[in-house]
């Protein structure tokens, strides 16, 4: 083989292992090509009402999957937290610089309600094939909020992955406080892993997160668990 070759060869395999680990601690498969058959299907809850003001957030194209308020600043306003999911394209597959679900978090300034701060990866419409095609408001059992506190669970069907955002005062931003996963083993049972700031990783802010990142981070828990 030549070195062009076997540079190619070592590309592809980087790649593929890449893949595969994204794969088992965003979508919690064992390989790639089972992402498809990952999680169960959601429960549409269309019927739940949502104001005309957050809609009108949305462009006309998007999905709205989920919506909550709560008084997440403890200023005694309700703010809201929506998922939604834009228009896909052929970039989406298997890219999370083209994730089509974004989270946004919503907050009442001199009476009128405006975008507070997102998150363009936390959601996972990339490998969950699932909530990429999940209808309107299906995934909201998935969110969970409450004073300074945010948590979306990624759902599959033997296992999720999450992310737990905590309201900063002091820099009065929305920041990752925890990341968490369960993932089979050896088809018999559940194992969990978690992350939290600042003792495994940096600061990071909602709209910073990146699961790439975080997954390697969550492998090297188990590896020290070993």
């Amino acid at each position: 083989m030549t070195a062009r070759g076997m540079r190619d060869t070592n590309l592809l395999a980087g790649a593929s292992r890449r893949s595969i680990t994204l794969c088992k601690w965003l979508t919690g498969c064992g390989t790639a090509l089972m992402v498809f058959a990952c999680t169960a299907a959601p429960t549409d809850t269309s019927s739940t009402a949502v104001p005309k003001d957050v809609r009108a957030m949305m462009a006309g194209a998007d999905t709205l999957l989920a919506y909550k308020t709560a008084d997440l600043y403890g200023d005694g306003s309700q703010a809201a937290v929506i998922v939604v999911r834009h228009q896909t394209s052929e970039k989406s597959d298997y890219d999370f610089d083209s994730n089509p679900c974004e989270l946004l978090v919503l907050r009442r300034e001199n009476g009128k309600l405006v975008k507070a701060d997102h998150s363009a990866k936390a959601v996972d419409c990339t490998y969950n094939d699932v909530a990429r095609h999940a209808p309107s408001m299906s995934l909201n059992d998935n969110l969970a909020v409450s004073p300074a506190s945010i948590v979306y669970v990624n759902q599959k069907d033997k296992g999720d992955s999450t992310f737990h955002f905590a309201w900063s005062r002091e820099k009065a931003t929305w920041y990752l406080h925890r990341a968490t996963a369960s993932y089979p083993v050896n088809g018999t049972r559940a194992a969990h892993v978690s992350a939290t700031y600042p003792k495994d990783f940096g600061w990071t802010p909602m709209s910073s997160v990146d699961p790439e990142a975080i997954a390697e981070v969550l492998e090297k828990q188990v590896k020290t668990a070993r």
